[in-house]
């Protein structure tokens, strides 16, 4: 990662760590919201038996997933177009370690806490994958690469499910954290090095 930084881009850090974590509470807490009306306990969605155990098999996936992700966005042609939006993402923040571990851990947790703890149970696995993807940004189908992007968000929130219903939600939200990680740090290397070579 770059280790030049300016006022603008530490700003941008800011900004973008600040708005993970109120996403994240805003999801936390409108989950706590549905637990509560449907006359549930928060602790419900997990399940202690092990739990060490099944977030490290979830961390292994997802950054494995990860890896063969970046792979494949970093090596063929025709994935150009979600290579730029991919770096996108990461343009203008130079982000930190520091920075791509709170957001990655807020992903994580709060939005497999919402998406699949919560919400799947009370509406199922498609209706919540397509909220998912909805809430990813990815409905603007006029956009050129959206529907290539929902088509694979909707993949990563079935694969997510299916973890969750194999693993528990604990190992859903460690791949999701683990997968976000490997692939923010990537970006964030891959564009500082295209900075410096420039």
């Amino acid at each position: 990662m770059s280790r030049v930084s300016t006022p603008e881009t530490s700003d941008a850090r800011r900004v973008v760590v600040g708005a993970s974590l109120v996403f994240g509470i805003l999801l936390l807490g409108g989950g706590a919201l549905i637990l509560w009306a449907r006359g549930l306990g928060l602790l419900s969605v997990f399940d202690r038996t092990h739990a060490a155990e099944r977030a490290l098999l979830g961390a292994g996936i997802g950054a494995g997933v990860a890896v063969v992700c970046a792979l494949a966005v970093a090596r063929l042609r025709f994935l150009g177009r979600l290579r730029r939006l991919a770096e996108h993402a990461v343009d203008g923040i130079e982000p930190r370690w520091h920075t791509v571990l709170v957001v990655s851990v807020a992903a994580g947790i709060s939005e497999e806490f919402f998406f699949r703890g919560v919400l799947e149970p009370a509406v199922g696995r498609w209706f919540a994958s397509l909220a998912f993807i909805a809430v990813h940004g990815a409905l603007r189908l006029r956009e050129r690469g959206a529907p290539a992007f929902a088509v694979f968000l909707f993949g990563a929130s079935m694969g997510l499910s299916a973890i969750n219903a194999w693993k528990g939600l604990e190992a859903a939200m460690a791949a999701h954290a683990a997968y976000d990680l490997v692939m923010f740090a990537w970006l964030a290397r891959r564009t500082g090095a295209a900075t410096r070579t420039h």
